[in-house]
Parts: structure tokens; sequence; C-alpha cells
């Protein structure tokens, strides 16, 4: 089998695991509304929640952030290869706004759910003990991303 062959196969494989990976993240998000919701609205209303509680919380926020970039991200790819596969004239102009897509719903939700499960193991309370190191490490990880834009942008200019 030829590279652009077993290529498009891959990519047609990409587009029918587009289905599972959205319908079980959507089913993620449908099981987790119920008690989600429940610690919330206790949070909201000012009633004073467990450690334990607190930590349940940062862990659905993240899985909200998380299946929730996964879900939009998932689609948004399946169209501009859906148009890629059947050779629409307008499949780069799709494929290129993908950065868009992709800077908010994989590397900002993706980060955010990453900070609230970290939050929820290291910190689940305001101004616990390991609060000040998952703040350091999210602020040094976006200086070395901006640092390496930087880089990149010296390397070669707009």
């Amino acid at each position: 089998m030829e590279y652009e062959t077993f290529k498009s196969l891959t990519a047609l494989q990409s587009l029918a695991w587009t289905f599972p990976v959205v319908i079980l993240s959507f089913a993620v998000l449908w099981e987790i509304r119920k008690p989600s919701n429940e610690l919330f609205l206790k949070l909201v209303s000012r009633n004073e929640l467990s450690k334990d509680q607190k930590k349940m919380l940062w862990i659905f926020f993240g899985f909200f952030f998380a299946f929730t970039g996964k879900i939009v991200e998932s689609i948004w790819w399946a169209i501009p290869w859906t148009l890629h596969h059947i050779e629409h004239p307008r499949w780069f102009e799709f494929n290129s706004f993908g950065v868009f897509f992709n800077i908010l719903f994989r590397q900002f939700f993706f980060t955010s759910a990453a900070y609230c499960h970290l939050r929820a193991f290291t910190s689940p309370e305001k101004n616990g003990p390991g609060l000040k190191s998952v703040h350091w490490v999210l602020g040094l990880s976006l200086i070395m991303g901006q640092l390496y834009a930087i880089t990149l942008l010296l390397i070669k200019p707009l």
C-alpha cells in the first residue's frame, strides 16, 4: 500500500472515530451534570463545602473544560477533513480557520482542564498549600510558551 492511500484511509478512520469521541464526551458531560450542578449550587448559595466536595467540584470543572473542548475541536476538524476528502474547493480555507478553534478549544480549554485537575488534587481550597505551586507551574509554562513564540518571530518575522 502506498503512502498516500494509507494516509487517506487513516484520515477516514480519524473522521470515523470523531463520532465515538463526540458521543462519549457528551455522555460524560450528561452524567456529571447533576452532581456537578448540586455542588455548584451549594457553593453559590454560600453553603460550606467539605474539602472532598471542593476537590470534586474542581474535578467536575476539569471534566467540563476537557470534554467540551474535545467536542468542539473534534466537530470542527471533521469539517475541513471531510471537505478535503471530497475535494471541495474551500477545504483549505476551512482548514486555515482551525488555528482559531485550536487556541480556544484545544489550548485554552485543555489548559483550563489541567489547571482544574491540578487544583483538585493539590489545593482544592482557596489559599490552600499547593495553590502557589500550581500557579507557578501555570505562569512559568505560559512564559515559556510566549518565549518560544518570540523566538520563532526572531527567526522568521511576520
